[in-house]
């Protein structure tokens, strides 16, 4: 059990606005001395992989060495693959018409995009389909496949959606087109009844590693497609992983198991990549490659393509990536750029709407924030649910109200399986579909007051206070004057970081502030000189703590919680930490 540290207003939690309420910091327990001396590694690295649930050496081996060609699983172990192998196989050796039918976000385009460039390269005829988020929504849609099938396509393969789709697939069957679906989202009851059904989650299928993201499945699908005997001509396996690894990354897959052989592998192929439109995407990021992590893709570089499909269409996206020249990636990216920039003023307007609207009526007491509005864009209700519920430390829906439905997101909290609880409800709604963190619905206006009714009794029965109270992680308590190069190497062997594998926070007690000033230009952040005992001093930088710069003046001893990085420039690297909270030692 992790230890729990109170902030000083832990105490005071009913008397504090949610707004402000700090956050409980629970430290996770150290590894016992004696695994730590059986895996062979520094006690701080030992407790790291041994809060991962990594205690056995060859599990801490496999991990650490996330080896692309012992730690991939057959594909043909997937339900449905060997079906949808044989299928498509077919489908290339008699010239058939293929169509790939995607999301709109980046798994989905990245998923689109390496199957049509692999199905290509194989000899096979392929095209592609991306639905607008505005206008089609979300899966599959009959008016699509209507069109696909007056096209004259055969086989229809869907990536990232699908699962949910039983009378969409129905009508393409009855087209007379063969549907395979390729989807890792929570399969419902009634599975469509498609030519094959590929997801590690459903019920019977025996694959090892149930994690993969839409475009960790598309790859898979190229592997069986090898694996039975086509080749790709002009293409390696490899060149494909930089999709692998964008995908994976911005679709916040767990960087575990498949996922972080796979993204390890994607993040040294994207780093060396040929690609025109990844070149142009990196240096309109303000990103180098050879530099771009896992952190990189998740705020820089996956949310410039996720902005197409919000704002404006994901076709933008897909031509970027298979654009052929640099001139066109770079004009595709800097549209990206400026799609990305309107889409962040708008989150900040609907997060201040939304947010206003709440706590004006008292909403943000509930157990559940169920917030609707006509002035709130589906494009971005999803990532303003996620401001939203980490603000408030409780899960939110947002929705965007039509005239007769209406659609929304949903994210919700560490233990409370949103998408099981909107499973209970439903007969309330159009469609759903979503992870036990993230959903998203369309519902029709009349059963919005009798979701919020239902997901209130739901949340009564299974949301407990620790699920309500806003903490942060603590991975292990070290010493200020312990921080060096070899302390930050050891930490940079558990990289990639993401979701399942984040990037590991350390905590140090009682430590002055030698300066504190606010930074930015508009002066929202905080640079912080910090030294304890004499010690050497560490530059710090705290994001949107700027407002705090005179109390750390007034009280500049302090307990800090930070992740340890590098800050390069001019040439020079130095040690910085890159604080969480902070609070009176």
């Amino acid at each position: 059990m992790p230890v729990v540290i109170r902030t000083e207003s832990g105490h005071n939690q009913k008397k504090t606005p949610m707004s402000a309420r700090r956050k409980r910091w629970d430290l996770l327990p150290a590894a016992p001395p004696d695994v730590a001396r059986r895996m062979g590694h520094s006690p701080l690295l030992a407790t790291l992989l041994y809060q991962r649930q990594l205690r056995d050496p060859d599990a801490v081996n496999a991990f650490l060495a996330a080896d692309y060609r012992g730690g991939l699983h057959d594909p043909l172990l997937m339900k449905g693959m060997p079906e949808a192998s044989a299928r498509i196989a077919h489908a290339i050796a008699e010239g058939e018409l293929m169509a790939v039918y995607g999301d709109f976000d980046t798994d989905g385009v990245t998923a689109v995009t390496l199957l049509v460039q692999a199905i290509t390269d194989m000899g096979g005829t392929i095209k592609h389909y991306i639905p607008d988020r505005i206008r089609e929504g979300y899966g599959l849609n009959n008016l699509a496949i209507e069109q696909l099938d007056k096209d004259g396509v055969r086989l229809l393969i869907t990536v990232d959606c699908g699962i949910g789709n039983v009378v969409e697939v129905a009508q393409a069957t009855a087209l007379g087109m063969d549907v395979i679906i390729t989807d890792h989202h929570h399969p419902p009851a009634e599975l469509p009844a498609a030519l094959a059904v590929i997801n590690p989650k459903q019920p019977g299928c025996a694959y090892p590693y149930k994690q993969l993201v839409g475009v960790g499945i598309a790859f898979k699908l190229v592997q069986a497609l090898v694996k039975g005997g086509l080749r790709l001509r002009t293409l390696r396996g490899r060149d494909l992983l930089d999709m692998v690894a964008l995908g994976t990354v911005t679709d916040m897959g767990p960087l575990d198991g498949e996922n972080r052989v796979l993204v390890k592998a994607g993040l040294e192929a994207l780093n060396i990549t040929q690609r025109p439109g990844v070149k142009a995407l990196v240096e309109v990021s303000g990103l180098h490659l050879g530099k771009v992590d896992a952190t990189a893709i998740g705020f820089m570089l996956g949310p410039r393509i996720n902005a197409a499909g919000r704002l404006d269409s994901a076709e933008r996206a897909y031509q970027l990536l298979l654009a052929d020249t640099h001139a066109q990636a770079k004009t595709l990216a800097e549209e990206l750029n400026q799609i990305n920039r309107t889409r962040q003023e708008l989150t900040k307007q609907v997060h201040a709407a939304a947010k206003a609207l709440a706590e004006a009526d008292g909403r943000t007491a509930r157990l559940i924030v169920v917030i609707d509005g006509p002035d709130f864009p589906a494009g971005v209700v999803g990532l303003v649910a996620g401001k939203l519920m980490e603000e408030w430390g409780r899960p939110v829906l947002l929705i965007e109200r039509g005239e007769q439905t209406s659609r929304g997101s949903a994210r919700s909290v560490p233990g409370f399986s949103i998408i099981d609880a909107l499973t209970r409800c439903k007969d309330l709604f159009e469609r759903f579909g979503g992870h036990s963190a993230a959903a998203g619905f369309t519902i029709a206006n009349q059963h919005i007051p009798e979701l919020d009714a239902q997901l209130q009794a739901i949340a009564a029965e299974q949301l407990t206070d620790e699920m309500l109270q806003p903490s942060l992680r603590v991975d292990a308590e070290v010493g200020i004057n312990d921080l060096n190069w070899e302390l930050l190497a050891d930490l940079s062997r558990l990289e990639p970081f993401g979701q399942a594998n984040p990037q590991p926070t350390l905590m140090s007690l009682g430590v002055d502030v030698v300066d504190a000033r606010p930074r930015g230009a508009d002066k929202q952040h905080l640079g912080l000189f910090l030294r304890k005992d004499g010690g050497a001093t560490y530059e710090a930088i705290a994001f949107r703590f700027g407002h705090l710069a005179d109390a750390l003046r007034r009280h500049p001893r302090i307990d800090v919680l930070y992740t340890l990085e590098v800050n390069e420039w001019n040439g020079e690297r130095k040690l910085q930490l890159n604080v969480k909270d902070f609070r009176r030692a």
